[in-house]
């Protein structure tokens, strides 16, 4: 019952760590013309590769006409462009364009001198451990809500 207690006492930081993040992320988006969800967007495409909106929603666990909709938002800004998909003749392929590139770069850049700043305050072993109970959490969440139990 005790590790109940305390991993419902850690899912409970989640939401105020998420919002924590979030806030932080936006401040830094403000001068780049970035909303969060189009860094996210950006952020996938720069670690993926070109890929379809709806392989990117489901790294995002976002819906698929959301993620639609900012990538509408970041061909506009012509931060991405399309691409012919081999795969799909229905569902072009996503990609960074060289502007696209460059600012999810220097984006990265930035964020990482913060996440630099916090690891100081955190040993290898507390970040491993807190890596692996997100990923089983979201793996073990994620198996009910597909089971739909």
């Amino acid at each position: 019952m005790e590790n109940t207690t305390s991993l419902y006492d850690f899912i409970r930081l989640v939401r105020p760590l998420y919002k924590v993040l979030e806030s932080a992320v936006a401040r830094e988006l403000d001068a780049a013309g970035l909303t969060v969800t189009e860094r996210a967007v950006l952020e996938q495409v720069h670690d993926h590769g070109p890929q379809p909106v709806p392989r990117i929603a489901d790294r995002l666990i976002a819906p698929r006409q959301f993620v639609q909709k900012t990538a509408n938002a970041l061909l506009d800004k012509g931060l991405i462009v399309r691409r012919k998909n081999t795969a799909h003749r229905r569902s072009d392929l996503m990609a960074l364009s060289s502007s696209g590139a460059k600012l999810i770069e220097a984006v990265l850049a930035r964020e990482t001198v913060e996440i630099t700043r916090v690891a100081q305050h955190l040993s290898p072993d507390d970040i491993a451990t807190a890596r692996r109970v997100a990923e089983t959490m979201i793996q073990r969440f994620a198996e009910k809500e597909e089971k739909g139990v």
